[in-house]
């Protein structure tokens, strides 16, 4: 079938975003509730929390690429639930969590602090959500798996921006927002010839290259930007710092398309294109770029 012919048949389906997008649901008060409720009949061994982990780490997958600081929260079970955020220290875990049902962790509140909660939500959501549209195995060198990891980026980036149809575009040529930069990202979806732009709120990235790309500072950036945007590339550390609802009232209001990176939020593909995100992908990093194989899952919404 022809180009034409699949955006005629897709348009008559296929909702823009300033129709399809829920942003109030796009929180992890809203997000826990709707797991809670879901999960409720299902065994309580499938949610007994076995480990937290509590992660600081520094990383610079390439050169060129940027190197920052990070922490990582954990929360496993027969899966796990991973959130990521920018404190410079942690505290070491309440082992009096450890063996305890994580549902019962978040209907008491115990949990120490949001990067925790969005962790366990992440949990238990896996448990009560639909499987991944494609899941892609890479088993390479580290360097080999971040340079596939751009393509899949850039690859559903041309294919959401067909399905959405060039009668909506802002411009003879697509327009991509990049919200938390990556050089890698950055670089190939400039190769294959967007219009790219991009944000960050870590102040070592803000003013610099990346990719090609200055980044701007996401406090003062991303409105300005998201008007001109077709598609907006969306960091999953949105949702543990409390911005990606937002965002995508930005983006609803501007008819962009949506994509959730979602290394915080990992089992969240399900429940954002629900709500209507356009693409999850659902990248395992850190672990992603050590040796040995990794999987990445991709959502897509279907209406």
């Amino acid at each position: 079938m022809s180009r034409r012919g699949r955006q005629r048949i897709l348009g008559k389906t296929f909702r823009q975003p300033k129709d399809a997008l829920n942003p109030s649901a796009l929180t992890v008060e809203a997000a826990e509730k709707w797991a809670l409720e879901r999960a409720s009949a299902l065994p309580a061994d499938v949610f007994r929390l076995t480990a937290l982990w509590y992660v600081n780490f520094v990383r610079q997958p390439v050169p060129g690429e940027r190197k920052t600081r990070y922490t990582m929260k954990v929360a496993q079970s027969e899966n796990y639930g991973i959130s990521a955020g920018l404190t410079p220290v942690l505290p070491d875990p309440d082992p009096d969590l450890v063996g305890q049902d994580t549902r019962q962790i978040l209907k008491k509140k115990l949990c120490r602090d949001y990067v925790e909660r969005t962790a366990l939500v992440d949990l238990v959501i896996r448990s009560v959500s639909r499987s991944a549209d494609q899941q892609i195995t890479l088993d390479d060198a580290p360097d080999a798996k971040y340079a596939a990891r751009a393509r899949i980026f850039a690859d559903e980036a041309e294919a959401l921006l067909l399905r959405k149809g060039a009668k909506h575009h802002k411009g003879p040529t697509p327009q991509v927002l990049v919200i938390g930069a990556t050089a890698g990202i950055i670089s190939e979806l400039v190769r294959r010839g967007f219009e790219v732009s991009a944000t960050d709120l870590w102040p070592e990235a803000v003013g610099k290259e990346l990719g090609g790309v200055r980044v701007w500072s996401g406090k003062t950036g991303n409105a300005r930007l998201m008007k001109e945007a077709d598609l907006a590339i969306v960091t999953g550390m949105t949702l543990a710092n409390r911005t990606l609802s937002g965002l995508m009232t930005l983006a609803k209001k501007h008819n962009a398309s949506t994509m959730i990176w979602a290394i915080t939020g990992r089992n969240f593909g399900d429940y954002y294109t629900q709500h209507g995100v356009d693409c999850v992908i659902s990248d395992p990093s850190p672990f992603l770029l050590l040796p040995g194989p990794a999987t990445m899952a991709i959502w897509r919404r279907k209406s």
